[in-house]
């Protein structure tokens, strides 16, 4: 009976040791979603957009700004490696550059795609600690942009966020 304990045990661990195909390119599991983060509400939206982008378009490269609607600035840098921690994928501000009206990837080998994609946080305000808006313009170049308002408020289970239409004319 116990001999057969050790055997069933054995059997286990080696089971547990076999390694899986593909095993080697697996990304390792996410980081908490940072809207559990009560006092940062700005990486809460950009973290939820990204996760829509990222499980949408893998390319191009990708990186993440903050816009007063004239100029992209990198985010504060314990912001961007928060993000950068949670999205493998995204790159650092830096690597992507502005090039005759279009985002490029700073770092592109000669001949190499080097198209990319700046996700923008834009006009984010809050009304008060518990309720917020602001907006993600996702901006390839002059041409390519979308752009999409966003409400948050803070709950139980941390920032929900959810779209905020902007109404133009009733």
């Amino acid at each position: 009976m116990m001999r057969g304990v050790f055997v069933f045990a054995g059997a286990l661990a080696l089971f547990g040791c076999v390694a899986v195909p593909g095993g080697d390119n697996a990304l390792p599991a996410p980081l908490p979603k940072l809207s559990q983060q009560h006092a940062a509400p700005q990486l809460a939206l950009l973290d939820s957009a990204l996760a829509d982008h990222f499980a949408e378009l893998p390319e191009p490269t990708t990186c993440v700004a903050e816009s007063d609607g004239r100029t992209s600035e990198a985010l504060p840098p314990e912001g961007e490696k928060a993000l950068m921690e949670r999205h493998p994928r995204l790159a650092p501000f830096a690597r992507c550059t502005l090039r005759d009206g279009n985002w490029v990837d700073a770092e592109a080998e000669e001949g190499a795609p080097n198209a990319a994609m700046v996700v923008e946080l834009a006009n984010f305000t809050c009304a008060d600690e518990f309720s917020c808006t602001g907006w993600i313009r996702m901006v390839r170049g002059i041409e390519g942009m979308t752009t999409n308002r966003f409400g948050m408020e803070w709950g139980a289970n941390g920032w929900v966020i959810a779209p905020a239409p902007v109404r133009i004319a009733e």
